[in-house]
C-alpha cells in the first residue's frame, strides 16, 4: 500500500485525483486530506434539493458531485477527508462493506483515549454523535473508501448550507443535521494539522506502509484532465433539471429515495431516481428499464425480470420498487 501525499485543499482536484488512483493504479492507497469549505453532493441526489445556493455562494462554498452515494455533507479546513482504495472482496451480506475500511480510522481514534464505535451502515460516532460518515465507489474489482471526520467545523455553515430532505429528519428523528453531530477536538490535544498526522501515522501503521509518493507530472495531467471534465462540471455537479408530472421522496432503511416521473397516457416517459442510497451498479440503469412501460405493476414486474434493485440501491427489493414507483403515480408536481 502507498501512502498519497497530497497538500491540495481543491475538492474538484481531490476527487479527481482519487477517481484517477483508483482506475489507474494497481498498488492499494490511503490518503489524507482536506477541502476548503465545500458542499460534497452524492453521487445519486438532486444537488438542488440538498444546499442552500444563496448562502453557499454568499460564503463561497464550492459545490462538488463525488463518486460514491450517500447523502450530502459539509466540510471545511476545520476537519478532513481520509480516502483507502484496495481490491473489493465480496465478505458476505452478513458483513458491513464499509466496517472494514472503518475499524483502523476507530481503532486510531480509541488510541487517543475516545469512546469512538462504528454504527448504522456507514457512520463513527463519539458519545451518541457522529463524527465520521463513510462512502464507497465500485470500480471493477477495487472498491474507493472515503470518509470525513469532523475535527472541528463551522456549525453555522452546517445548518445554513445543508437544507436535508425533511422526510429523512422526522423518520430519524432529529430536529436538524447540526444537531446529531459531534466533533473532535475536544477530546485531544491537538490542532487538526496534528491530528492529521497522527491519523497518517496509524494508518501507515495498520496497513504496514513504508513507502509515501506525490503525484508525478505525467500523472498531474491525467488528473487535471477529470477534474476540468467531471468535477469542475456544472452538468455533473448540479445536473440537469427536466420537469417531472409526479415527485415522490420515501425513507427505507437502507436510504431516502426520490423518485421523479414524467408520465404521459399512462406510459412512464422519464424517470430518475434519487437519493443517498448506495449500490453496485449505476442506478441510471434501473431507471432505463422502468422508461416506455406502461404504469401498471404487471408491466414493471415484467420489465424488472432478470434485474436484482438491489444491485442498484443496496437493500431494495423488486417488490418494494415497484410499490414505491405506483405510489409516486399517486404525487403529482409542479417542479420545472
Amino acid at each position: 500500500m502507498l501512502l498519497i501525499e497530497n497538500p491540495s485543499t481543491d475538492p474538484s482536484y481531490n476527487h479527481a485525483l482519487e477517481e484517477y488512483l483508483l482506475k489507474n493504479l494497481q498498488e492499494d492507497v490511503v490518503m489524507v486530506w482536506q477541502n476548503v469549505p465545500t458542499i460534497l453532493i452524492g453521487r445519486n441526489q438532486d444537488a438542488r434539493c440538498e444546499y442552500d445556493a444563496d448562502y453557499a455562494e454568499e460564503k463561497g462554498i464550492r459545490v462538488v458531485r463525488r463518486l460514491s452515494g450517500g447523502g450530502t455533507i459539509y466540510c471545511d479546513l476545520k476537519n478532513l477527508q481520509y480516502t483507502l482504495i484496495a481490491p473489493f472482496r465480496d465478505e458476505g451480506e452478513a458483513k458491513n462493506p464499509f466496517l472494514k475500511f472503518a475499524a483502523p480510522v476507530v481503532d486510531a481514534l480509541r488510541q487517543l483515549g475516545i469512546d469512538a464505535e462504528f454504527t448504522g451502515r456507514n457512520d463513527i460516532t463519539v458519545e451518541g454523535k457522529k463524527v465520521s460518515g463513510n462512502a464507497q465507489f465500485r470500480y471493477e474489482n477495487r472498491v474507493l473508501q472515503h470518509g470525513t471526520l469532523l475535527f472541528d467545523v463551522d456549525m453555522e455553515a452546517i445548518s445554513k448550507a445543508l437544507r436535508p430532505n425533511p422526510v429523512k429528519l422526522v423518520n430519524k428523528h432529529i430536529q436538524s443535521v447540526a444537531s446529531r453531530i459531534g466533533t473532535l477536538a475536544p477530546y485531544v490535544r491537538m490542532d487538526v494539522r496534528d491530528f492529521m498526522e497522527y491519523l497518517k501515522e496509524q494508518l501507515m501503521g495498520h496497513y504496514g506502509v513504508r513507502e509515501t509518493c506525490a503525484v508525478h507530472q505525467e500523472d498531474l495531467r491525467e488528473v487535471l484532465r477529470i477534474k476540468r471534465e467531471r468535477f469542475d462540471s456544472p452538468s455533473w455537479n448540479l445536473g440537469v433539471r427536466y420537469r417531472f408530472t409526479h415527485s415522490y421522496d420515501v425513507h427505507h432503511p437502507f436510504g431516502m429515495i426520490g423518485y421523479r416521473l414524467d408520465v404521459d397516457a399512462g406510459v412512464i416517459r422519464h424517470v430518475e431516481i434519487l437519493g443517498d442510497f448506495f449500490g453496485d451498479r449505476d442506478v441510471l440503469e434501473l431507471a432505463q428499464r422502468l422508461k416506455g412501460n406502461a404504469l401498471e405493476r404487471s408491466a414493471l414486474v415484467r420489465c424488472l425480470e432478470g434485474v436484482q434493485a438491489g444491485d442498484y440501491i443496496h437493500g431494495m427489493e423488486n417488490e418494494v420498487l415497484i410499490g414505491d414507483v405506483m405510489a409516486a403515480h399517486a404525487q403529482t408536481t409542479d417542479a420545472a
